[in-house]
């Protein structure tokens, strides 16, 4: 917990993490808590299976000759102001604080569809043991320890899965990130076998490594695996 983190927990006084206005719930004063319910993914405009852009909400050309490996991909708001700030903020500069609100944001807009499937365990996209240890955590385990409290699912441990370290995809230019995550997942299968895995993230950008780590999975024996990320850059149609 950096000094702003422990300041805001130990004044007394909850202050919103945006503006230090009053906070009502979870670290967001109620304005700051509509501006950034403006950023909320709109589904008609999505495909319902890869998230990507799509006339009508209708399945996008692309997963109709190529399905990919997980079942549904969704994501709550754009990685726009300020939302992209507060992940930075969460990830990168470990302010704790910005975990509650982000959490209320991702589950202010939940998939459609989630309410139709069963899920029988959640799981944080992982990191790599050399990424774990120069962050400190795992953001994604914060927001998939969210999903499961609100749901009453179980949360599967990070030892689930083991990741090869490589040249973090953030890095990398698109077309070389599906490259990049090949064959860097390593499954414990008797965690996954026969199951619907709900896999949680906090930034969804091409998609390529909850691709992987979704074939990876059933590979080990997953019955279906669905993925919910907080956040996506805006698409260009």
């Amino acid at each position: 917990m950096n000094f702003l983190s422990w300041l805001r927990e130990t004044s007394g006084i909850k202050r919103c993490v945006l503006c230090h206005d009053y906070s009502v719930s979870d670290g967001l004063c109620l304005a700051c808590t509509a501006d950034l319910l403006e950023l909320r993914t709109d589904p008609s405009g999505v495909c319902p299976i890869c998230a990507g852009v799509s006339g009508s909400g209708v399945i996008c050309g692309k997963c109709q000759k190529k399905p990919p490996s997980f079942e549904r991909l969704w994501t709550s708001v754009y990685y726009m102001p300020p939302v992209s700030s507060m992940i930075y903020a969460f990830k990168h500069r470990a302010d704790l604080s910005m975990l509650p609100p982000l959490a209320q944001v991702l589950l202010a807009h939940a998939p459609p569809w989630l309410d139709d499937i069963r899920i029988d365990a959640v799981l944080a996209v992982p990191l790599s043991k050399e990424r774990r240890l120069f962050r400190g955590f795992n953001q994604s385990e914060g927001l998939a320890d969210a999903v499961g409290k609100a749901y009453g699912w179980p949360v599967l441990p990070h030892q689930t899965v083991f990741r090869r370290h490589r040249t973090p995809q953030s890095l990398l230019k698109s077309t070389e990130r599906h490259k990049n995550v090949k064959n860097i997942f390593v499954i414990e299968k008797q965690c996954v076998n026969n199951r619907k895995i709900l896999l949680i993230d906090d930034v969804a950008t091409t998609g390529a490594t909850l691709e992987e780590l979704s074939r990876t999975l059933k590979l080990a024996g997953a019955d279906a695996v669905f993925c919910w990320s907080l956040s996506r850059p805006p698409m260009k149609k």
